[in-house]
């Protein structure tokens, strides 16, 4: 009976291994191996695939890097030649002195030219920071005008 059920097992030694079992280690390795070379190719058409978008990315992020830079340096050059402001109002550059083409006279030698030489003098000098902008002072009453009437005024009357 005993020669029925399973043959005795060789005793093995600890740390020793069967045939069987280095097959199936050997089996199990290639197997991973397989396995990591496949994800590593698939990882591979992944990388082939996002390259264009990656690379759309960096233009556009170049492309606006760029842009940013323009336009502050664009900034900085604009300062640089405008007035400062030297007081509580800014400069406000007046538009050209022209009349409207019903305001113009039909004869070219009766026409005259348009603006006043001091208003401009003074722009001049605010644009080159030399007087601050000002608004035109309001002219101020210093007293109020009081009516009295007098005492031999009313007497009279």
């Amino acid at each position: 009976e005993e020669e029925k059920q399973d043959p005795p097992k060789k005793l093995q030694q600890p740390g020793r291994k069967t045939e069987k079992q280095r097959r199936k280690e050997k089996e199990e390795k290639q197997k991973a191996g397989v396995r990591a070379r496949s994800r590593v190719a698939t990882q591979r058409l992944q990388g082939l695939f996002q390259l264009r978008s990656l690379r759309r990315a960096l233009l556009q992020r170049d492309s606006e890097l760029r842009r940013r830079r323009q336009l502050r340096e664009r900034r900085r050059r604009e300062q640089e030649t405008a007035p400062r402001r030297l007081g509580r109002l800014r400069y406000e550059d007046p538009g050209p002195e022209v009349q409207l083409s019903e305001e113009l006279p039909e004869s070219l030698r009766s026409l005259r030219p348009e603006g006043n030489v001091l208003r401009d003098r003074f722009k001049s000098l605010q644009r080159r920071n030399m007087i601050e902008p000002r608004e035109r002072a309001k002219f101020k009453r210093r007293y109020r005008v009081k009516y009295v009437e007098k005492r031999a005024f009313r007497e009279v009357t």
